[in-house]
């Protein structure tokens, strides 16, 4: 079994107004890089806040702030590199509407090894004040014998370099976000990383994928909604330089993942760095949930709190991803009427004039997709056939291909008009025409089909799907082959063209 490296970022800030409110507020993050040639270094991102410092006139009759910054890393009691410098902000001439913030970026050469990293910031115009002086624990690690992944450096903006600076990485000029925290009005998480070696590790022209995701921080779930990836061929230094909309994220405390996998889809790297998000827009709001009255309504019947379990698992097809992370935390407790107000407000919210109605007819496509996909020890809404039922309505065309040569049992599924019922909060206009799913059984034994291929948003996209139909009798290690060769009965892809 392979080993691959596994590095957790988790960003350092601090405050420096511990001693007194008139002290110097900064943030400073870190990221771990390496060169070919000159080995690995850390890089330092400091963001000061202008309204927390004291700004003075200087020679040209415009105010400006400055502190002074001391970088210190220490290693067994010694030295390992060091450096003090002052840093000037922006100039200012309007002192009312409050002082610019400014950001400093420095580079530190260092070998592999655990340090203390100690920072001692103090505001330049304030001498008597005392400096904030703190200490945190930094690794630096890139192993030769298995690729290795730089820091995954968060990204205010990037663009492509006409002058290089001492924020240019691979021809882009990248701006540091110092801070590991999302507003509600930040729509974007942007983001840039490296990987080292894996053309010495995989062998000259091996192709790779460097996939990047969104988990949840306590239970590593990963949301396939907030997802992608990248075909490259291994190099000294493969970059990713990427962006993912996270609108819809609700609130919470997330690891953003990048992940290094070779030709046989295996990891060989792995990188997280830990963000929070604050999202009202997407937020689920347990005080109004715990508010909602539920005597006289359809739920009031329900007593049982392993039924109530059941029912509220079963929403998952048609749940938005807030809705899903909310029922798994919060409704696996022991609270009856918890789980009774949010059954309700989950159909209430929907079909205000018809919740029970609506409910008990969906409850019934539950029932018939249980019946139908089930397999052993799974339901049938949790197997990829049940869940793409229920979440999209039955297919207008479905076809079964059972007998075709060297190729796995598949089912085509076509949808004219397809609407998804997950987004019927968020994006109640949703619409997508002629979308395919396409679903194979690898296992010959069970009834348990999965989904490998489909062109509807959100769902997973894979060129390559054919390959996996044949996989028994048809092998290729070449990440750019996307169709299997013309043999007796192959109807994949006219099935897949003309489902009938």
């Amino acid at each position: 079994m392979k080993k691959y490296l596994i590095l957790l970022c988790l960003p350092f800030v601090f405050i420096a107004n511990n001693f007194s409110a008139s002290n110097v507020t900064a943030y400073l993050t870190y990221g771990v890089f390496s060169t070919p040639a000159k080995g690995p270094y850390l890089e330092t991102y400091i963001s000061v806040i202008g309204n927390s410092m004291k700004f003075v006139k200087n020679a040209s009759g415009k105010y400006q702030g400055a502190v002074d910054i001391s970088i210190v890393f220490w290693q067994k009691g010694e030295i390992k590199n060091a450096q003090k410098y002052s840093l000037s902000s922006p100039e200012t001439t309007d002192t009312t509407k409050g002082f610019p913030n400014f950001i400093d970026q420095q580079r530190y050469t260092l070998a592999n090894g655990e340090y203390e990293m100690e920072l001692s910031i103090s505001d330049k115009n304030k001498p008597k004040e005392k400096p904030f002086v703190s200490t945190v624990p930094v690794k630096v690690e890139f192993p030769t014998a298995i690729i290795g992944i730089s820091s995954i450096q968060l990204l205010e903006s990037y663009s492509k370099s006409v002058s290089p600076s001492i924020i240019t990485k691979s021809g882009y000029d990248l701006m540091p976000y110092v801070s590991n925290y999302y507003p509600e009005n930040t729509s974007k998480i942007k983001f840039y990383s490296e990987m080292y070696q894996s053309k010495k590790i995989l062998g000259e022209n091996e192709k790779l994928i460097i996939s990047y995701y969104i988990e949840t921080f306590e239970k590593l779930t990963r949301l396939t909604d907030f997802a992608g990836f990248n075909k490259q061929v291994a190099s000294d230094v493969n970059i990713l330089l990427s962006e993912l909309n996270v609108e819809t994220l609700p609130s919470g405390n997330y690891n953003l993942v990048v992940e290094v996998r070779d030709k046989e889809n295996k990891i060989q790297a792995q990188q997280k760095v830990f963000f929070q998000r604050t999202n009202k827009l997407a937020a689920f709001n347990f005080d109004d949930l715990k508010a909602i009255a539920i005597n006289n309504t359809f739920v009031s019947v329900y007593k049982n709190i392993d039924s109530l379990r059941y029912y509220i698992k079963c929403l998952r097809p048609i749940s938005s991803t807030n809705e899903v992370q909310f029922s798994e935390n919060q409704v696996k407790a022991n609270d009856l009427e918890l789980m009774q107000q949010y059954l309700y407000n989950f159909w209430k919210s929907r079909y205000p004039l018809t919740p029970e109605m609506s409910w008990l007819d969906y409850y019934k496509e539950v029932q018939k997709v249980n019946k139908e996909y089930g397999t052993y020890g799974l339901k049938g809404f949790d197997t990829d056939r049940g869940r793409v039922y229920l979440q999209y309505g039955p297919p207008d065309q479905k076809t079964v291909y059972d007998n075709e040569p060297s190729a796995f049992p598949y089912e085509i599924w076509e949808y004219y008009t397809l609407y998804d019922k997950s987004q019927m909060l968020t994006n109640p206009a949703n619409k997508q025409s002629s979308k395919n799913f396409v679903f194979y059984n690898p296992d010959l034994v069970t009834n348990r089909f999965t989904l490998i291929h489909s062109e509807a948003r959100g769902e997973i996209l894979n060129t390559r799907w054919r390959l996996l139909l044949h996989k028994r009798d048809t092998q290729t290690n070449n990440l750019d082959d996307e169709n299997v060769p013309d043999h007796f009965g192959g109807n994949s892809d006219e099935n897949f063209s003309n489902p009938r």
